[in-house]
């Protein structure tokens, strides 16, 4: 049984969850979320201002260290870093010649971690993509029941989520009772 705790710096704070002895979720660390566009040919100078590879294919993920670029359209990226670099960030950025946008989002999103055996069968409860088949790396931008969700597929077992705060608690309660659900489906043990 979930307990919530809910604080008023955000919806998922103070929470720990278990779904089950196979589905665990958590509030991911707050991290800076930047929304960045720019053309394919001004990438290079984008990686150099981000600190790290961005990739260039849609779908395709790249971190390093504690920086993580999400290619989730032909000019769109979703930049991820530790909140004390956000102004760093934002600085180099402003300073690109290139035509560009980057958009400081980390107020509007948070992240519930999901993991465990029972993790995709949960999340695939009301995303319509074949997760197994998601290869570790990827991400894409998705629907889980009716909240748009950001999904980064980090190991066999485990997977983001980058929610928009206002369905947070929408997506958390659907995970338990799908993972609940999903506990009920394999049956007891043998």
């Amino acid at each position: 049984m979930a307990e919530q705790i809910l604080s008023p710096t955000g919806p998922l704070d103070g929470t720990h969850f278990s779904a089950g002895p196979d589905l665990h979720l958590r509030p991911a660390d707050d991290c800076a979320r930047f929304s960045l566009r720019i053309a394919k040919a001004g990438l290079e100078d984008a990686i150099e201002a981000f600190g790290q590879d961005i990739p260039a294919d849609i779908g395709a993920m790249s971190s390093s260290g504690n920086r993580t670029a999400l290619c989730l359209g032909p000019d769109e990226w979703l930049l991820l870093a530790p909140v004390t670099e956000r102004e760093g960030i934002a600085a180099r950025f402003a300073k690109l010649s290139d035509t560009h946008s980057l958009v400081d989002v980390g107020h509007r999103s948070v992240g519930i971690d999901v993991s465990g055996p029972a993790a995709a069968l949960a999340l695939n409860a009301g995303c319509p993509l074949d997760l197994e088949a998601m290869a570790v790396g990827g991400c894409t931008r998705t629907i889980l029941d009716k909240a748009e969700i950001v999904l980064m597929k980090l190991g066999a077992e485990r997977y983001r989520l980058d929610i928009v705060r206002s369905f947070a608690e929408f997506v958390l309660n659907f995970l338990i009772d799908a993972g609940r659900e999903s506990d009920v489906a394999s049956g007891p043990p043998d």
